[in-house]
């Protein structure tokens, strides 16, 4: 068997682990990377030079800082001011956390805003008795559409965004009004997906009595100081010369020092079983670069006379690979393609990375794996004992995937 054939067996036997829901995701992805390198398809150096330190970093500085912020007590003011704008109905709740968490994707990355904004879900609809899983995974779809609208919003736009040189204004003007028609095309039909089921664990959660003592309260302050420097170091983030990596460990570290000794083990703040799955992630996109698909797939497209139907075929390439693997390592791959394909048709313009970036976040919604914070939901549901795997998000991601590849289609085709 070739390299690409061992590889592509390997993503097949993911999947089956990630349905099957055996064990740990982290062990199903760290399993599988481990195999690629026994089986000589990428070496230990290869593996360790293929993940992506920014992402992991951002993931586990921000972790850190909203760790701090839970322990602050905001997560529960905003969990109180949620319900009272619900008004105990269930529908009303859903609108407040997917518009809320739209208009923050749009200036933090997913991945941090379903951080911040999970802990007062989950401590509203159990107080209203309701199943948060539905909310959450609505949270989800809103946080990579409103993501994509600009440059910090995503993971994946900022890899797309210093590769092709934008500027964060640059990136607005090309992606904000995509995003915006993919948001509303969502939203409309939003409210019909779920049926609002009652907690499963069976007990009600009185939101508006204080769950105990607040370590951190004395801090909330500070802290929300540090929050807010490090989302002005995010949008200064070229003129600083620093990845978001960096700004997040930093705003950690800066969020250690001023909340004092009554910290406590922070490292519990870290969910290291999705680092874990991100690290496995990472090894299988870079051992599918090595073994070649990759590069098979670019001469392909480059083979052929595919005119304007060049950037539609990235857009459904781009979907359909992202359901597959996390569209983070996904786009860092795509990434050589694309510039391979301007540099043999240099007619070609800013459509082909639009084209990358809406399918990125398109596809990211259709799988538990598609995307950052689709993970990093999944482990903030099952920490406080929710089911979300990957058979329960499937049906509804799907549907999302349907919608937003339908709408990305017919904006692709106009503007291209």
């Amino acid at each position: 068997m070739t390299e690409a054939q061992i590889s592509l067996g390997a993503l097949a036997l993911l999947y089956v682990f990630l349905i099957g829901d055996w064990f740990h995701r982290a062990w199903a992805a760290l399993g599988v990377a481990v195999l690629l390198v026994l089986l000589h398809v990428i070496t230990i150096r290869e593996a360790l030079s293929s993940i992506d330190i920014n992402t992991i970093s951002l993931l586990l500085g921000m972790m850190v800082l909203v760790g701090l912020l839970g322990q602050a007590g905001l997560f529960f003011r905003f969990g109180l001011k949620a319900r009272q704008i619900a008004q105990g109905e269930p529908r009303r709740l859903l609108w407040v956390f997917f518009i809320l968490t739209a208009v923050i994707s749009a200036f933090l990355d997913n991945v941090t805003t379903i951080l911040l904004l999970s802990p007062a879900l989950f401590r509203a609809a159990e107080g209203m008795d309701l199943d948060p899983v539905p909310f959450l995974m609505a949270m989800v779809a809103a946080s990579n559409l409103g993501g994509l609208g600009t440059l910090i919003g995503d993971p994946p736009n900022i890899l797309i965004g210093t590769a092709a040189n934008l500027s964060f204004n640059a990136f607005i003007a090309m992606l904000g009004l995509p995003a915006l028609i993919l948001l509303i095309g969502v939203a409309v039909t939003l409210p019909w997906r779920f049926k609002w089921e009652k907690n499963p664990q069976g007990v009600v959660v009185d939101p508006y009595q204080v769950p105990g003592e607040f370590p951190l309260a004395h801090r909330l302050m500070p802290l929300l100081g540090v929050l807010g420097l490090v989302l002005i170091a995010f949008v200064l983030q070229r003129l600083l010369h620093v990845s978001s990596g960096q700004i997040a460990i930093g705003g950690a570290t800066l969020g250690l020092i001023v909340s004092g000794p009554r910290v406590g083990r922070f490292w519990t703040m870290v969910d290291w079983g999705t680092l874990g799955f991100f690290v496995g992630i990472f090894v299988l996109v870079g051992a599918l670069e090595h073994g070649g698909v990759i590069s098979h797939i670019a001469r392909f497209l480059a083979s052929q006379q595919l005119g304007n139907g060049l950037a539609l075929i990235i857009l459904l390439g781009s979907a359909i690979l992202s359901a597959l693997v996390d569209n983070v390592p996904l786009v860092a791959a795509m990434i050589p393609l694309i510039r391979n394909l301007l540099h043999l048709y240099p007619g070609y313009g800013m459509e082909l990375w639009v084209a990358l970036a809406m399918g990125a976040a398109i596809g990211g919604n259709a799988t538990i794996i598609g995307a950052s914070a689709n993970v990093v939901a999944q482990g903030l549901a099952q920490e406080r004992g929710y089911s979300l795997n990957f058979r329960r998000y499937l049906p509804f991601g799907l549907q999302v995937f349907a919608v937003t590849l339908i709408l990305g289609t017919l904006y692709i085709a106009v503007v291209a």
